[in-house]
Formats: structure tokens, C-alpha cells, sequence
């Protein structure tokens, strides 16, 4: 991730100058920026876009551990999102494994995991983000229902769709705002804001020269890692040999479930490598950061621009 460390020092040395003017040229430098950004990803060819596919290897950091794998993405306007990680964790051979599907169809959506393979004893991994500290599912609160789940899963992809749509059409359902001028050593970028489903900042970042877009900054709780299974017992291998049993494992997941979420972190979506496909400007290599850390960075070998698809590829699998 040697090149993403670089995106993100240059991130953090940048300073967000605010303008001071009036409403009305305010909505108009907005105007300006939004038309100049539209026009460099592909103007009409843009705007004929409905669906969007990508598919390309990535590298990701959790914890103390580095995952690998393929990610598949699907984009289709105004609602619709599809998304699938096959990852394993990275130098193991045989290790475990899990393929992971998100998908949202504009007023339903759904997750799918299943694990293959371990360490002898089938090591599964899983990722979990907690309900707010006071809600139900958290300190002092009841468990979640099914119905609540699926209102928080709703929410979540809604708000993923939001982001890709800001990245790659430079389009968001909230009207943007101007967020001002970012000023970094590698030189300026327009500011563009919107809110997201739970009314936290959107803010796209435009290269003044080039007028593409550089990064996506957003709010998001970290997703929870539990790893459980391998040789020998439920928690699979631990230092000084030892293994968690069910009941530890049972503890643990309590345990997070009484403490609760931790707050929201800042994410970034850095953008680079643009290359054309069928007339549209579209980045090759997404990188992530969390709290200013590189965190992860999928290298896109194959974007397809309105490819055909199926309903049926965002309607839950059935049982």
C-alpha cells in the first residue's frame, strides 16, 4: 500500500479554506464545479450511464492481519447495488476463506456469507457493526429485532450507494453544498458536500486541474472482526497456545454487545488511475483510509459501462 500512504499524507497536510460569499454565488460556484467535474468523466456519455460494473483484486489491513481477495461491484442508477468480496487471509495457504454478498434494490436488501475452507478445525471469519451506545442492541438495550436489523441493513447500503454514486457520477439525491477549497502541496481541490441517510458529511473532493474526482470523505462505524474455529477448538489458535472455548466466544460477543459501537470514523475514498471506457473516465485504483491510515486498495482490472443484468441478481437467495 506504499502508493496510498502517499495519497494520504498528501490528504493530510491539506487545508480546507472556506469562502466567504453569498448564497446565490455560492449555489453558483457549486453549479460551476458539479458541470465542470460531469464534463471531464464524459459529459453525455455520463449522463447515458445506467449501469456500472467493476471487478479487480484488493488488499485490505484488519487488525493485525491482511485479507486478500476479489471484489466484484455493480452500480445501477438511481438504486440498486451489488457488491461481493471473496477474501482470504494473505500468505496462508489453505487457510480460511469467506465470500460475502451486499446487495440493495431499492427498498430491500440483504447479506450472504459463506465461509469455506480453515485450519484444520474450519476457522470462519465474521464482521459485525453494532447498534448505538443507548439503542436497542446496545448498552442497556434490548436485542435487536428482525426488523430493526433490516432497517439498519436498508440504511447502510443505501448509504454505500450514495458514495459510489458521488464517485463515480459526481450525483447525489441531497443537493450539494460548497465545502470550500483544499489546498495540499500537490495542489488545489473544490469541495463539494452532501448528508447521507444519517445526516453525517458526504464531501467529494475535485481536482482543479484535471476536474476529476480525487476522494470521497464520509463517517462510518468500523466493522467488528470475530474469528472463530481452527486446529484444536471454537477460537482457533491464540498466543501461548491457548484456545478460546464456546462459552469465551460467548462472552466476548456479550461483551461487544454491552459496550456497544465505538463512534463513527472518518473513511476516505481515494481515487486514481482514470482511464477511459466507452467514452466515460473511471478510476482503476481505489484506495481506503480510516483516521488518515491506509486501510485498503483494490486494483480495478475490468469496469464494463451498461452491461446487461438481471433482477434476480438483487433478489435474496432463497434458504
Amino acid at each position: 500500500m506504499k502508493k496510498l500512504v502517499v495519497v494520504v499524507a498528501a490528504v493530510l497536510l491539506a487545508n480546507v479554506v472556506e469562502i466567504n460569499q453569498g448564497p446565490l454565488s455560492a449555489q453558483d460556484r457549486v453549479a460551476e464545479v458539479v458541470a465542470q467535474v460531469k464534463t471531464a468523466l464524459g459529459g453525455d456519455k455520463l449522463a447515458s450511464v445506467k449501469v456500472v460494473s467493476a471487478e479487480g483484486p484488493f488488499r485490505r489491513s484488519m487488525g493485525q492481519r491482511d485479507m486478500e481477495g476479489t471484489i466484484s461491484l455493480v452500480v445501477v442508477r438511481p438504486d440498486k447495488l451489488r457488491r461481493t468480496e471473496e477474501m482470504s487471509m494473505g500468505g496462508m495457504v489453505g487457510g480460511p476463506a469467506v465470500e460475502r454478498t451486499s446487495a440493495f434494490n431499492g427498498t430491500e436488501a440483504w447479506d450472504d456469507v459463506q465461509n469455506r475452507g480453515g485450519m484444520g478445525g474450519g476457522m470462519r471469519l465474521g464482521m459485525r457493526a453494532g447498534p448505538g451506545p443507548g439503542g436497542p442492541g446496545g448498552p442497556g438495550g434490548s436485542p435487536l429485532t428482525e426488523e430493526q436489523i433490516d432497517q439498519q441493513r436498508v440504511r447502510r447500503l443505501k448509504m454505500e450507494l450514495q458514495r459510489w454514486t458521488v464517485a463515480l457520477f459526481a450525483d447525489s439525491a441531497q443537493p450539494f453544498t460548497d465545502g470550500g477549497v483544499a489546498e495540499s502541496p500537490n495542489g488545489k481541490a473544490d469541495v463539494l458536500e452532501t448528508r447521507d441517510e444519517a445526516g453525517r458529511p458526504v464531501r467529494l473532493f475535485v481536482d482543479q486541474a484535471t476536474h476529476l474526482p480525487l476522494m470521497v470523505q464520509y463517517m462510518e462505524v468500523r466493522p467488528r472482526v470475530m474469528m472463530r474455529g481452527g486446529p484444536g477448538g471454537p477460537g482457533g489458535p491464540v498466543a501461548g497456545g491457548d484456545r478460546p472455548t464456546e462459552e469465551q466466544m460467548r462472552q466476548r460477543v456479550e461483551e461487544m454487545r454491552r459496550q456497544g459501537p465505538p463512534d463513527p470514523s472518518q473513511f476516505a475514498l481515494h481515487l486514481s488511475d482514470y482511464k477511459k471506457v466507452d467514452g466515460v473516465m473511471l478510476p482503476h485504483r481505489i484506495g481506503v483510509s480510516v483516521e488518515g491510515k491506509p486501510s485498503e486498495e483494490w486494483t480495478i482490472e475490468k469496469f464494463k459501462v451498461n452491461p446487461s443484468i438481471k433482477a434476480s441478481d438483487f433478489e435474496k437467495p432463497k434458504p
